[in-house]
């Protein structure tokens, strides 16, 4: 059988292909992570490479779709998107490398977002966090969002998005291990939304892919390291509220407390859902929208993930634009734009009139330049006014369900990796929120990592995650006969 040859930023990776096998499904099942957020269907474009020596059938180019591409003799390639990398990379403070080799009890919470997987190790003795790491989802090369790994579910490859995941958290586990000189790892508390939580333990999703969406388990789930197959003593998985409300809400509303709250809050988790809940007066109500995977950089031309090096910011000073970069290394060129510099870019392109109230440019342009081989083009404002209808026409639906007006909310939470870098003026002003929210708006960040790390060093935090999930009341916008006229409304500026 032919071997690839895989050029990357780290090095050279040898993988043994499979009889008709193409190159991204050989990759994949190697665990080299390439970006598809098109699940492999030919569209995206993501999964380019240049073929170096070698021979693709039916390929008499030097460049080819690894989703189209089967190795005729072995092949030496490399990467045309700097998408395709990962980007992992762990950020211990700089107190934490004192402490090398001084932890006895260590344990790790775990969030595995559709787009992003983030792991925090925690000193199970002082309580002390020490060390973060963060890379894209590997899974990714089943699709950008929710929808897509589900129906790879639906083809029969569970068993290789489990696998995905599976040789990426336990890359993760040893890395801390090495890093700190850790015998084992106590405890593994791992968030995610439903679907990643049943990937997680190699659980067939498919059955919330079709009405009535109806996954194989919510409640909380409890498992030796052995039963899994990782190197972890104790692994337990956080309870979920439905299909598409899944544990890294409930670990967010814990983390926020929402039930201590005596205001009307408004929680959002912003990814290639919107999942969102809704605070007021001891009643909690929850919906989710299917945003697509725009606002986390994929189906867009130049987009990417929340990694090192994507533009985060965008703003027009003096006449011209400026941007910055996730790490602030302006000396590289910037290697895509992630989701809340997209939005600053659509918010600009409004204030300067690139662009009108429908979406179209102003002029014959056809894109809009951002930085050296980075820019925003028609298809591109599409995509971001299909995301932000959903994500505003779902809140609209969930405070009119709960019968209260939108400027009730006292209290607004902004998670997920919108929820680090978002600028609240350029999400009103592009419609991906509403107005009323203006200056109500906090910003938090991982709520679903920062509410597994809490249940690592807190007892009672558990118990807080199980009463939201057991009173947790939610509206499926696919039944209800407002939201489809809602999103209409909703699409232009």
């Amino acid at each position: 059988m032919p071997d690839i040859l895989l050029t990357t930023q780290n090095g050279t990776v040898k993988v043994p292909s499979n009889e008709g096998e193409t190159l991204l499904t050989a990759l994949s099942r190697a665990g080299v992570s390439i970006s598809a957020p098109c699940g492999g269907q030919h569209r995206c474009g993501k999964c380019k490479v240049k073929i170096i020596e070698g021979r693709l059938r039916d390929n008499i180019s030097d460049e080819a779709l690894a989703c189209l591409s089967i190795p005729d003799t072995d092949v030496k390639i490399e990467l045309l998107s700097d998408d395709a990398y990962d980007g992992g990379e762990y950020q211990s403070p700089a107190s934490a490398e004192k402490e090398t080799g001084s932890v006895s009890r260590a344990a790790v919470a775990l969030d595995i977002g559709t787009t992003t997987i983030s792991a925090r190790l925690v000193d199970l003795d002082s309580g002390n966090e020490l060390d973060t790491y963060s890379a894209l989802n590997r899974q990714r090369v089943f699709g950008a969002d929710v929808m897509s790994r589900i129906g790879a579910a639906r083809e029969g490859k569970t068993a290789n998005l489990h696998e995905i995941i599976k040789l990426q958290t336990a890359e993760i586990l040893s890395g801390f291990m090495r890093k700190y000189n850790l015998s084992s790892i106590e405890t593994l508390a791992v968030s995610g939304n439903t679907t990643m939580l049943h990937l997680f333990i190699n659980e067939d999703p498919s059955s919330m892919g079709e009405i009535p969406f109806a996954p194989v388990f919510l409640n909380e789930r409890e498992f030796l390291g052995s039963d899994l197959d990782f190197p972890a003593e104790r692994i337990f998985l956080f309870p979920s509220i439905s299909a598409f409300i899944g544990g890294d809400v409930v670990s967010g509303l814990a983390a926020v407390d929402v039930f201590a709250k005596d205001e009307t809050v408004f929680f959002i988790d912003i990814g290639t859902n919107g999942e969102m809940a809704l605070f007021h007066k001891g009643k909690l109500f929850c919906t989710s929208a299917a945003a697509g995977p725009a606002l986390e950089g994929a189906e867009i031309s130049c987009g990417t993930g929340s990694v090192r090096g994507a533009i985060n910011k965008v703003e027009w000073i003096d006449g011209k634009i400026n941007w910055s970069v996730i790490g602030d290394d302006v000396s590289k060129p910037p290697v895509g734009i992630c989701g809340c510099g997209l939005i600053d870019a659509i918010a600009v392109m409004l204030e300067q009139n690139i662009i009108d109230e429908t979406g179209a440019f102003n002029n014959d342009d056809d894109e809009f330049i951002i930085a050296p081989g980075i820019s925003i083009t028609n298809r591109d404002v599409r995509q971001y006014q299909l995301a932000k209808s959903a994500i505003l026409s779902a809140i609209k639906i969930l405070f009119k369900n709960a019968e209260l007006e939108l400027d009730e909310a006292t209290k607004v939470y902004v998670a997920g990796g919108l929820g680090f870098y978002i600028n609240q003026n350029s999400a009103i002003k592009t419609g991906l929120l509403p107005a009323e929210f203006l200056n109500r708006i906090e910003v938090c960040g991982n709520t679903s990592l920062k509410g597994a790390v809490e249940c690592l060093k807190d007892q009672s935090f558990l118990p807080r995650t199980r009463e939201i999930a057991s009173r947790g009341g939610t509206i499926d916008l696919a039944v209800d006969g407002g939201f489809a006229e809602a999103f209409t409304d909703n699409m232009h500026f």
